[in-house]
């Protein structure tokens, strides 16, 4: 029986995970594909590119395909690689022989919020600006091709101080499920939208800092769509710092949704970043190196042995900011063990990193190639708490 899959990559300081769920559905959530093959410290480069063509699906056409890419914000490090090895700028009906040479992957669905428009300053988050702006633009003119594969946008969050319009939109406090991704009725996945909220967008195109725009959201999975329990919670925000975590744990209570805030799975904002737990520079006041109780309560919402998964360089003791070490002692603190806060530049070696997969189980995620019976295999803890979707199918939002 196929299972839900959270590929993380090792991509240094950037963020590149692939999830799959088990009808071939692929999401991927940021890229960041370098060039080369060793880092400067001769640590080997992995070929996420090739891992990518590997993992997702092709159409008649033999096109390489993705369903739904996710761009939290448009830095670098969360676009890299995306002018080169993703199709852009044009229908894909014009897709032609020299785009299936380069494997240029098509995007089938794109997610980005309105600071993709305003905040653009690289070559990669350019071209996916364009291409933004192309779909975008078949939804205000109303064409009827707009609903296609490879056309379809859902803009994440608002338009300044108003929702969009013409386009398909989601703001925090809404439900997106695979229907609304694909047309799939499975109902064993869906994504909860906590962020950004409105005026984090409108704050960081004022002040020209993409990360308070940060798409933040808790993907949930089932193993059977007639399940009333969710068996794994995965919870990332991109760069998000900690005024912007605090922010959702506030709405989150406000409106009932402490739910949306589990997680097995959750991947430390801005690679490993101090910025999560307070104010940088850490040595600047003393008061910055006294953790938020916002962002140790946000860890609090831990569903068994989870795991903290750190996508950055490895962290060393005289790293400044990302990664911090200091951020990294402090989630070890909320962690059953030292071991489940995860360096992805280091699994399973750091001179070798690869992928670290995990496959959703019945007693939640399980590293991949670990047996289920094992006692250390399942993170736990998710499929115990009832949290069916008629209780927030509902889109109440903030």
């Amino acid at each position: 029986m196929a299972k839900h899959q959270l590929k993380f990559y090792p991509v240094g300081n950037g963020d590149n995970t692939l999830i799959t769920l088990t009808d071939k559905t692929t999401i991927l959530i940021d890229c960041n594909i370098r060039e080369g093959d060793k880092t400067e410290q001769g640590n080997k480069i992995f070929p996420v590119k090739d891992d990518l063509i590997e993992s997702i699906q092709t159409d008649k056409k033999d096109n390489s395909y993705i369903d739904l890419m996710i761009l939290t914000h448009p830095d670098q490090d969360h676009c890299r690689g995306f002018e080169k090895h993703f199709y852009h700028g044009k229908s894909p009906d014009e897709y032609g022989e020299s785009n299936r040479d380069n494997e240029e992957i098509i995007i089938n669905e794109l997610w980005c919020t309105s600071m993709l428009f305003n905040g653009a300053d690289n070559d990669d988050a350019k071209a996916l600006k364009k291409e933004a702006e192309r779909r975008r633009k078949l939804w205000d003119e109303d064409k009827p091709e707009k609903n296609n594969d490879g056309n379809r946008i859902r803009m994440i969050g608002y338009d300044g101080d108003v929702k969009f319009e013409n386009v398909p939109a989601s703001v925090p406090g809404e439900t997106i499920d695979l229907e609304m991704i694909n047309g799939n009725t499975s109902e064993n996945f869906e994504f909860f939208v906590h962020g950004p909220f409105k005026k984090n967008l409108i704050e960081a195109t004022a002040e020209d800092d993409k990360n308070f725009s940060s798409i933040i959201m808790q993907a949930r999975f089932k193993i059977n769509k007639t399940d009333s329990d969710w068996a794994c919670f995965y919870l990332f925000g991109g760069d998000a710092d900690h005024y912007r975590w605090a922010e959702v744990i506030n709405k989150s209570k406000k409106h009932d949704n402490e739910a949306k805030l589990e997680w097995d799975l959750f991947l430390s904002p801005h690679h490993c970043s101090w910025t999560f737990f307070n104010d940088v520079p850490y040595d600047a006041k003393t008061e910055n190196k006294t953790p938020k109780q916002s962002s140790l309560d946000l860890l609090d919402y831990r569903q068994g042995s989870g795991k903290i998964l750190a996508s950055c360089k490895v962290v060393r003791s005289t790293d400044k900011n990302p990664p911090h070490p200091e951020a990294k002692k402090e989630y070890q603190k909320k962690l059953e063990k030292n071991s489940d806060f995860i360096e992805l530049s280091k699994e399973p070696s750091e001179k070798e990193p690869k992928p670290y997969v995990f496959e959703v189980s019945p007693q939640g995620p399980v590293k991949k190639g670990i047996s289920e019976g094992s006692a250390s295999a399942a993170l736990g803890g998710s499929s115990s708490v009832v949290n069916n979707k008629s209780e927030y199918g509902s889109k109440l939002t903030y």
